[in-house]
């Protein structure tokens, strides 16, 4: 790699340097308030799918989720799992849906609680996807895509550890800070 291009991706990539007012207490508590108002955020889309998944894309449900897939799959064969990236391939019954909204709420709680953030934003990621994927026209909105994109860039911008609290040891890096600043601009213009 040309130096140039090395000392750009080192310089986007790395976390500012201690003397940079990103070990500021101000800035890593707008970072901390900024997950913790994350985790409710999933939390309320993982309370409101506990309630109505099982009528909307329940084995009963208004468009059931089975039969969704199953349509997918007599069309896109093995790259259905490209196509439509869900977790429900494995088993897509009223049962399952529950138990994964669950673990939805569950992981929107620790991240919450401030435990294992990247891993909780993790698990709300590779969760709600799967529900986005499969809830059909339930899903057309603009703000599901919004939530994944801003929860995909805070895995890189959440502090690493299972109890980081202000995560002044691992500072955001320049490119994280500057994609969620982007997912803010395109929300509000």
């Amino acid at each position: 790699m040309p130096p140039f291009l090395a000392a750009l991706a080192t310089w986007l990539f790395a976390s500012e340097p201690a003397p940079v007012s990103w070990k500021s207490p101000g800035r890593l508590a707008s970072r901390w308030l900024f997950l913790r108002a994350l985790g409710l955020i999933f939390f309320s889309a993982f309370d409101s799918l506990v309630q109505q998944v099982q009528g909307l894309i329940g084995t009963d449900g208004l468009l059931p989720a089975g039969g969704y897939l199953e349509a997918i799959k007599q069309y896109a064969g093995t790259s259905r799992f490209w196509r439509v990236p869900t977790l429900f391939w494995f088993r897509s019954d009223s049962r399952t849906l529950l138990v994964l909204a669950w673990i939805g709420m569950i992981a929107s709680l620790m991240l919450v609680l401030n435990f294992w953030p990247r891993g909780a934003i993790a698990v709300c990621l590779i969760v709600f996807l799967s529900f986005v994927a499969v809830l059909q026209t339930f899903s057309s909105y603009q703000s599901d895509g919004m939530l994944l994109s801003a929860g995909f860039i805070s895995l890189f911008f959440a502090p690493r550890g299972l109890r980081p609290r202000w995560g002044e040891r691992h500072p955001p890096s320049r490119a994280s800070i500057f994609l969620l600043l982007l997912v803010w601009f395109t929300i509000y213009f």
